[in-house]
């Protein structure tokens, strides 16, 4: 064809055999590289690209319709084996390595061949570069578009594929079985505890009948035993009582302690055991050997009574001494110690560091009775009095307080009228009320008496007690105690107002 058509050779047309000529050098430039016939494979303006779309009809006719659309679109895979669509009998393995090589579909397809621009036809370096760089970005675009069809077609084919329903839907079958055959497994595992649960429930009741049916047999053998033993007693009793009321209680005929001896005979038989009394009785025709042993077991009686007695006494001596013991303790509190304890709560309020052990030293330090508090005994002492148990106890404090106070007002009268004038306590209050007072600055505050009352602050804290601010006060020297209040209250404020804009 080269020769056929080469403008040397021809005889006819020169301009129509150059044309030719040019076509078919172009071609064979462009075939005759892997490269060029890849580019010019890739563009073939026959090849269909639809994809079709997920529908009932596609659904129902799957594989007539994706059939030839996956075997049309499998030219392009840079891999040579990549599976076809298959049939409805597939296997789930062979379907999702179907799904799994075309999900990663790789094309071999570029569009180099529809440049719009020829790179020879440059005038320059710079323009190449251009032409290179816009060739470039059109085949990446189109290379994007190709894969996003192909990413389109399988995603429609998976939404289309009859195996996969049928696959999802006995998987799903399987779990519901799996789930089933669990909750079946554990009714009959706690079936089984039910069961073994209340067998062993019933065995435990047997054993419990059957124990408080031995316990009652038992119990009912002891208490015929007992009737029995109590039976025998009361005629060996009533045998001894007479035999021995028949020895005039061994006693002389005109003597004075047959009632003594009446009693220390019943005595001696509540406290003589059945064998005893059947020895007495035995010995009946020995009256010398009955006397002496009658004698002796009574007299063995009456001392076992008679260290009951004392060992008795003895506990209730320890008894009243703990007793009292304890009421003293629990009096320990006076009627002026209790005052005291009133004016140490108000002194010392919620809050205070160590607050009871504090009370409790201030009890100590001025009590005139008792020196001996601590803070257990101060927290139960003030418990009580908040409940009301020790509600006498508390008027009767609040009303000699009341009755010293009006025994002072009494002394200072008399001491008024007996002077003929003011008391001295009058004289000295108004000698201190006569003093000149230290002019105090009421203008805005100057950073030394903010620094004076910074100080005054951390040393008088509040625990200092009601004469804090009085203190404070001092301290400052050229602001008054409400004016030192004022200023405190004023830099707490504008510092909730700073933490409330953060």
């Amino acid at each position: 064809m080269v020769l056929k058509c080469h403008p040397d050779k021809s005889k006819g047309n020169t301009k129509v055999n150059e044309e030719a000529f040019t076509c078919i050098q172009k071609a064979y430039e462009q075939l005759c590289t892997i490269e060029g016939k890849r580019a010019y494979d890739s563009i073939d303006p026959f090849f269909d690209d639809d994809v079709p779309n997920v529908t009932e009809y596609n659904k129902q006719n799957f594989f007539k319709v994706y059939g030839p659309v996956i075997e049309r679109n499998a030219q392009w895979s840079c891999n040579k084996n990549i599976p076809r669509l298959g049939t409805e009998g597939d296997s789930i393995e062979k379907v999702n390595e179907f799904y799994n090589l075309w999900f990663d579909f790789n094309s071999w397809r570029e569009y180099s061949y529809l440049d719009e621009e020829e790179r020879d036809k440059a005038e320059c370096k710079e323009e190449r570069r251009y032409i290179d760089k816009a060739n470039k970005q059109e085949r990446a675009k189109r290379k994007k578009e190709e894969m996003t069809r192909i990413r389109e077609l399988v995603n429609n084919c998976y939404a289309c594929d009859p195996r996969i329903k049928r696959f999802n839907e006995e998987r799903k079958k399987r779990k519901q079985e799996a789930k089933q055959a669990k909750q079946e497994a554990y009714r009959q595992e706690q079936e089984a505890v039910r069961l073994r649960k209340e067998e062993e429930e019933r065995i435990k009741k047997e054993q419990e009948e059957l124990r408080q049916k031995e316990a009652k047999e038992k119990a009912e053998a002891e208490k015929k035993e007992r009737q029995k033993q109590n039976k025998l007693l009361k005629a060996e009793r009533k045998k001894l009582r007479e035999n021995v009321k028949g020895q005039n209680y061994f006693c002389a005929a005109d003597s004075s302690n047959i009632v003594q001896a009446m009693e220390n005979l019943e005595l001696l038989l509540l406290g003589l055991s059945l064998d005893d009394m059947k020895s007495l009785n035995g010995l009946t025709a020995d009256i010398p050997a009955l006397t002496s042993k009658y004698n002796s077991l009574l007299d063995a009686q009456l001392k076992e009574q008679e260290d009951k007695k004392r060992e008795n006494l003895v506990k209730a001596k320890q008894s009243q001494e703990e007793h009292k013991e304890q009421t003293q303790n629990s009096d320990k509190f006076t009627t002026p110690d209790i005052a005291l304890l009133v004016k140490a709560v108000k002194i010392f309020p919620p809050g205070t560091v160590n607050r009871w052990n504090t009370i409790a030293d201030y009890l100590n330090q001025h009590s005139t009775v008792t020196r001996n508090y601590d803070n257990q005994d101060v927290i139960k002492k003030v418990k009580k009095l908040q409940s009301g148990e020790d509600a006498d106890l508390k008027n009767k404090v609040n009303a000699q307080a009341y009755e010293n106070f009006e025994k002072s007002q009494k002394q200072r009268i008399d001491e008024v009228q007996a002077g003929g004038g003011i008391s001295n306590r009058d004289t000295v209050n108004s000698a201190l009320k006569s003093e000149p007072e230290a002019p105090k600055n009421k203008g805005p505050w100057t950073p030394e008496e903010q620094k004076l009352l910074e100080e005054a602050l951390k040393k008088y804290p509040a625990a200092a007690g009601p004469e804090r601010w009085d203190n404070i006060a001092a301290h400052v020297a050229t602001r008054s105690k409400k004016m030192c209040m004022k200023r405190y209250k004023d830099l707490v404020e504008q510092i909730k107002a700073k933490k409330a804009k953060q």
